[in-house]
Order: structure tokens, then C-alpha cells, then sequence
């Protein structure tokens, strides 16, 4: 009999024992299903922390400059001056390989005044590119420009929380001026306020400025905090450092570098903790898989007991051991890999429930669909050993006899 004759045998006896079949087959389904949905799980929480713990602001790394000590000098004895940053700087790095952003801004705080209305803004010194790498939502008018900032404009935008504050009544603010500091400046634009609200500690709202005004209005300098973003979140440590290291070689230092905190060690260990815990869970899930090659171990037995006339009689026309041995064992893997076919279908459903009612996209890879199906043949041939060994050895004259 060929092997292809003997999936058509083991298809037929399948069909012939539907009910039968199914539940032996559910163990399979459900172990297959658990494991691959834990495992899709897993793989969807590890991206979704790791998008919330390196997205946007939280995925910027600060590049920031660090002094090198002489040659016998003590590190406390040192006198150094932290080189000056300009925009040209930002468009150096906005070149580097892996970079998405550059965040490049200054910082200042000052009491803005409209009519009779007056509160306390924090302000932020900003460049273009700060809107594209926040991915700030305009909401009215239009976002701070380089003409703007090298042509020290005096504009200012303010988020949402100054707009209903300072503007409740008002249909259209753009172009009105108002007082900061004592001096006018013209509102290009309104922001919705990135900041929870449960996170907001300033009931006056904030505000945004061309970082070259807020250098010349408080007199610090254009660029106080420089950071990128990653395109790749899991490479942060990498791509930030070799943007410290162009800066470094940009600005022709030989006394100091720049530098960036290393994400690397925390990266590791948040993969660590869910690569651990997937693990667990799936290992758990999988005993569901020893219970399902126990079940098709008992069936299997039982049709080498219900078919040991027909087992019999293949041996009398001439049917090897080996052959016998072949047949079950394709009839064992034939039930369990149909097992793990219906338990990815199952596993497909459940990610696609998952991913719509939870934060979490899961997803089943291909390798993981592949292993599935893998590892449940592999189940069937293992749990299959017993009873295609037991139809092997059976005696022809014995099997024919038996009733």
C-alpha cells in the first residue's frame, strides 16, 4: 500500500468514526489553540509595552554632553563650558540613520495677561520639527515655522486649556495679541493639550514659542534639551548613540563627547519578563497537548483491537511489519495534525477577539502556525508508537481467529 493510499485509508476511517474522532481530537484543538493564543498574546503585549514605554516622548532619548577629564586632572576639579547647539545641529541629526525625530527645545516661565484675565505659563522654546516629532494636533490657526524662529517672530501658540481659559467667549483667536512678560505677541495657533487631564498641574494651560525668542526673552540658550526619536523602538540604544556619536564628530570635540542614556539593560529585561511569563503560561497550556496524545493513544488501541481481522488478513496477502507499523502511525498523525489544523482556526478567532476588545494586537505569525501543525503531527507519532508497534506484532493466524 503507498503512502498516499494510506492517508485515503486513515482519511476514510477518520470519516467512518466522526464523532469519535472529534473528541479525540479535542485535546489536540484546545492544547494547539491555548498555546498559540498565549503565545500570540505574549508577542502583542511585548509590542504594546514596548510602543507605550519608547513611543514619542517616551521613546526620546536624551543626547546630552559629557565633559572628558585631562590626563591626571580630577573629575571635580574640572571647568568646562557645554558647547552651543543651533538648528543646523538638529538638521544634522535628523540625517542619522534610524532616526524619526529630533526634539530640540528650551524652556521658560512667565505670567501672560489678556484683558482682564492672567495666569502663570510654562512655555516651550520650539523649532518645526518639534511638531512632527510630538505629533502635536493643531487645532486652530497653524504651528510655529522656521521663519518664525530664525527670524525671532514674536508668535506664540497656546493648547487648549489656555484657549478655554483665557478664551472661552471668543469664536476666533487667531491673530489676537496678548501680553507675556510685559511684551506683545501675536497667537498664531491653538494645540489640544498632550497632557492628561489628571496629569496637569498648571491650571493656566502652556504655551509655544520660536526657541530663538525664548533665548532672547530670557536670555538662555536656544537649545537646552536635545533628544531623537527612534524609528525602531526596540533599537533606542543603538540608533541614540550613534547620533551622540555624529553630533560628537560634528562638533569637533576633543574635551568632551555626547552621549545618551543606555535603554539597552531595561529593554532586556522587560523582553526577559514577558519571554518568562509566556513561557509559564504556555507551558501550562501545553499539558492540555499531553492530555490530547494520551486520548488519541487510547483510540488508537482501540482501533487495533476493532480492526485486528482486517490486520490479520493484510499480513496473510502479504503486509510487512514495517508496513502495518506505517499505516497506524499515519492514521495517529493524520488525527492529531487535523487536530492542529481546527486548533489554529480556533487560536485565528480567538487573537481576532482579542485584539478587538482588549489595547493588545495579536496576531499568529506563519512560524507559529507551522510549529502548530509540526508539533501536532509530532504528537501523533509519538502517542501513535504503542498502538501501531501492538497492530505490528500481531500473529496473522491469530488475528484471523480472533473474534
Amino acid at each position: 500500500m503507498s503512502l498516499l493510499e494510506s492517508f485515503k485509508v486513515a482519511l476514510s476511517s477518520i470519516w467512518n468514526h466522526k464523532v469519535r474522532s472529534i473528541l479525540t481530537m479535542l485535546g489536540i484543538i484546545i492544547g494547539v489553540a491555548a498555546v498559540i493564543i498565549i503565545v500570540a498574546i505574549g508577542q502583542g503585549a511585548k509590542t504594546k509595552m514596548t510602543e507605550e514605554l519608547f513611543s514619542l516622548e517616551k521613546n526620546a532619548v536624551d543626547i546630552w554632553y559629557q565633559p572628558m577629564p585631562k590626563e591626571g586632572e580630577e573629575e571635580s576639579e574640572m571647568f568646562w563650558v557645554e558647547p552651543e547647539l543651533s538648528s543646523e545641529d538638529v538638521d544634522t541629526l535628523s540625517q542619522v540613520p534610524g532616526v524619526k525625530a529630533v526634539i530640540a527645545t528650551n524652556q521658560g516661565w512667565g505670567p501672560m495677561t489678556y484683558n482682564d484675565k492672567q495666569g502663570e505659563m510654562e512655555i516651550t522654546g520650539v523649532g518645526p520639527e518639534f511638531f512632527t516629532a510630538r505629533d502635536i494636533q493643531i487645532v486652530e490657526g497653524r504651528p510655529i515655522n522656521a521663519r518664525d524662529n530664525d527670524g525671532r517672530n514674536r508668535v506664540v501658540m497656546i493648547d487648549t486649556v489656555a484657549r478655554e481659559k483665557f478664551f472661552k467667549d471668543k469664536e476666533d483667536v487667531i491673530g489676537e495679541i496678548v501680553d507675556l512678560n510685559g511684551n506683545p505677541y501675536k497667537l498664531v495657533g491653538v494645540y489640544e493639550s498632550p497632557i492628561p487631564e489628571q496629569y496637569r498641574y498648571n491650571e493656566s494651560g502652556e504655551m509655544l514659542m520660536p526657541r530663538g525668542v525664548i533665548s532672547m526673552m530670557f536670555g538662555n540658550r536656544e537649545i537646552e534639551r536635545l533628544a531623537i526619536i527612534a524609528d525602531d523602538p526596540e533599537r533606542i540604544s543603538e540608533i541614540g548613540r550613534s547620533a551622540a556619536d555624529t553630533l560628537t564628530r560634528a562638533k569637533k570635540l576633543e574635551d568632551g563627547m555626547y552621549t545618551v542614556n543606555d535603554f539597552s539593560q531595561y529593554e532586556q529585561e522587560v523582553d526577559t519578563v514577558l519571554t518568562i511569563m509566556t513561557l509559564v503560561i504556555g507551558s501550562i497550556a501545553g499539558i492540555s497537548l499531553l492530555v490530547g496524545g494520551i486520548g488519541v493513544m487510547n483510540i488508537m488501541l482501540v482501533s487495533v483491537t476493532e480492526r485486528t481481522r482486517e490486520i490479520g488478513l493484510r499480513k496473510a496477502l502479504g503486509a510487512t511489519r514495517g508496513r502495518i507499523l506505517l499505516q497506524f502511525l499515519i492514521e495517529s498523525m493524520t488525527l492529531t495534525s487535523l487536530g492542529g489544523l481546527l486548533g489554529i482556526g480556533l487560536a485565528a478567532l480567538g487573537t481576532i477577539i482579542v485584539s478587538i476588545y482588549s489595547p493588545i494586537s495579536a496576531s499568529v505569525s506563519p512560524l507559529v502556525v507551522i510549529i502548530g501543525v509540526g508539533f501536532s503531527a509530532f504528537i501523533g507519532i509519538i502517542f501513535g508508537i504503542l498502538p501501531a508497534n501492538k497492530a505490528s506484532k500481531l500473529s496473522p493466524i491469530d488475528a484471523l481467529r480472533y473474534e
